[in-house]
C-alpha cells in the first residue's frame, strides 16, 4: 500500500530525530524490544507505527513534550481520511498528496511563472487552466477538479492558512480565458491580497533574469517547523521532503521576495492593470 503524505512525514521525522540523537537503528530497536528491520521499515514508511511506540522513540531521542505530542498526533492520524479523499475518483494521486500537505500546513509560499496561484484563482480561471493542462478531460472530471481547488481556498478565506505568493508580471498580463475571465481574476486577486493572511508580490518584467526562471514551486511549513516542497511538471508533481532541499527552496523564495515589488506596490500594480483593462474593454 502506498504510504500517505502524513506517514512519509512521520517516518522522515523519526529518522531525522534518531540521527540528531546520534543513535543507530540497532539502538532504537533495542528500546522498542524489536529487531532492527522493523525500525528501518518504519523510517522508510513501509510499516506503520503505534502512537505509544512513537512516544517511546521520542523519549529515547530526547524530544520535548510539544514535539512528542505532535508526533503522536501525526501517528494517530496517519491513515485518517481527510476531506480531500472524497476527490479520489477525479484527482490524480499527486493532487491528493498536495491537498493533504496544504491542509496540514500553517503557511505556504508559492512562486508562479505564468498563472495565478491556485489558492487565489476564480472558478472560471481555474476551469480554463485545468482544461488547458488536460485537453481531453471530461466535463464531469473538470467540474470535480475545479471544486477541489475551490475547497482548498476555504482555509485561506477563514484565515487558517497564511499564503505568500510571488507571481510574474507575465502571469497578470496573459489573456487566460478571454477579457471577462481575466478581469474577474485581477479583481479577485486584488481582493484576496488585502486579507491579513495573504501577501502577493509581483515580479516585474523589468527585473530580467532571476534565480527561479521556469520553476514554479510551493514551500509548505507545518506547525512544528518542518516543511515540504512541491514542484509541478507535465506528468505530475514532485515532492521534496529532505531538509537540505526544503532549506534551498526557502532561500530561493526569500530571494524572489527581495527582487519582486513590495506587497503595497504589487497591489497598486494589480489595481492599475484591472482599471486599464476595464477601460480598454469599455472602448472595444
Amino acid at each position: 500500500m502506498v504510504p500517505t503524505a502524513k506517514q512519509r512525514r512521520l517516518a522522515r521525522r523519526l529518522r531525522r530525530m534518531r540521527g540528531h540523537a546520534g543513535m543507530t537503528v540497532e539502538d532504537a530497536a533495542g528500546r522498542l524490544d524489536c529487531k532492527y528491520p522493523k525500525i528501518s521499515k518504519i523510517e522508510t514508511a513501509q510499516l506503520g507505527i503505534k502512537p505509544e511506540d512513537v512516544r517511546a522513540l521520542c523519549e529515547l531521542y530526547g524530544a520535548g513534550r510539544a514535539t512528542t505530542e505532535s508526533m503522536m498526533s501525526l501517528a494517530r492520524n496517519a491513515r485518517t481520511r481527510g476531506w480531500y479523499q472524497s476527490y479520489d475518483d477525479s484527482a490524480n494521486p499527486e493532487n491528493i498528496d498536495f491537498a493533504e500537505l496544504e491542509t496540514d500546513a500553517v503557511s505556504v509560499a508559492n512562486f508562479e511563472v505564468d498563472l495565478i496561484p491556485g489558492l487565489l484563482q476564480t472558478p472560471d480561471y481555474a476551469r480554463v487552466v485545468i482544461r488547458a493542462a488536460n485537453p481531453g478531460i471530461s466535463t464531469e472530471i473538470l467540474d470535480r477538479r475545479v471544486s477541489l481547488r475551490m475547497e482548498r481556498q476555504v482555509r485561506v478565506l477563514d484565515g487558517d492558512l497564511s499564503v505568500w505568493a510571488v507571481v510574474t508580471e507575465t502571469a497578470l498580463n496573459l489573456p487566460v480565458g478571454g477579457a471577462d475571465i481575466r478581469l474577474a481574476q485581477l479583481r479577485r486577486l486584488a481582493e484576496l491580497a488585502e486579507l491579513p493572511n495573504v501577501q502577493v508580490q509581483v515580479l516585474p518584467t523589468r527585473a530580467g533574469e532571476h534565480i527561479a526562471m521556469g520553476v514554479p514551486f510551493w514551500c509548505f511549513r507545518f506547525d512544528d517547523g518542518y516543511g515540504a516542497v512541491a514542484i509541478d511538471h507535465i506528468t505530475g508533481t514532485l515532492f521534496l521532503e529532505e531538509e537540505p532541499d526544503i532549506d534551498r527552496y526557502r532561500l530561493v523564495f526569500q530571494h524572489l521576495c527581495g527582487v519582486a515589488s513590495s506587497p503595497q506596490d504589487s497591489l497598486a500594480m494589480i489595481r492599475t492593470l484591472d482599471e486599464e483593462h476595464r477601460e480598454w474593454a469599455r472602448r472595444s
